[in-house]
């Protein structure tokens, strides 16, 4: 919830989610700063784009939250691993055993159900702002990353996105809190594209991992099934 926006959920919504979860439920607020357009912005560009292209000023501010701060919240402070899991996520089979337990026991830090592919068309400049920011950082990158997944390439055109679909997946805090990979957001944000486009976390999150993670270190959890239908 963003703050101011507490108010909105009733203790009797509070109390029937916590009735059907086994772990405490707790609810926080996203701070406003992080959810307002940021001030070094041109703001006439942002709303040509939300004529144009449509989507939300919502939509496009928890795209940026999601690629920028999330991991950073203080409800999260306490915990070394996140589960995200999205509105109207839906589970087609029982999972007989713990997720993480399984990333940990595979030594991967990421984890992930499904691949998707995102439309280039409302975030035509994504891939070669990402190709800018990689032809500066390169010597940064982890020598033995997983730079094939998610990448753009003038010859194949990956720019059309190619990316873990986020709305499930499981991290550990550290691969955010990566320093080459908090680069990255910086870069991607001072550009813009988050308003002036609208640059999904999905790619974000995926381009940033084939930087920062080996191949080894991303699991697919093939025997689940799951959809996401907003």
């Amino acid at each position: 919830m963003v703050e101011g926006e507490y108010d909105e959920v009733t203790e009797v919504q509070k109390e029937r989610i916590a009735h059907i979860t086994q772990g405490r439920a707790r609810f926080a607020e996203v701070p406003k700063s992080h959810w307002d357009t940021p001030d070094f912005l041109d703001k006439s560009l942002v709303e040509a784009s939300r004529q144009k292209i449509g989507f939300s000023h919502g939509y496009r501010a928890m795209c940026r939250w999601y690629s920028g701060f999330f991991w950073n919240h203080p409800a999260f402070q306490p915990y070394e691993w996140l589960w995200r899991l999205d509105t109207d996520i839906e589970f087609h089979c029982d999972i007989p055993y713990d997720p993480i337990q399984r990333l940990i026991d595979n030594n991967a830090l990421y984890g992930f159900v499904q691949i998707a592919i995102d439309a280039e068309w409302v975030q035509p400049t994504l891939a070669s702002n990402v190709s800018a920011f990689m032809a500066e950082h390169r010597d940064e990158f982890l020598p033995d990353a997983n730079q094939g997944f998610a990448w753009y390439s003038s010859e194949v055109r990956l720019s059309n996105l190619i990316f873990f679909q986020n709305n499930f997946e499981i991290s550990h805090r550290s691969v955010w809190n990566h320093p080459l990979y908090t680069r990255l957001f910086e870069f991607l944000d001072r550009a813009g594209g988050f308003f002036y486009e609208r640059w999904s976390d999905s790619p974000v999150h995926s381009f940033g991992l084939s930087m920062t993670l080996r191949k080894d270190q991303v699991l697919q959890f093939k025997d689940m099934g799951s959809g996401h239908f907003i």
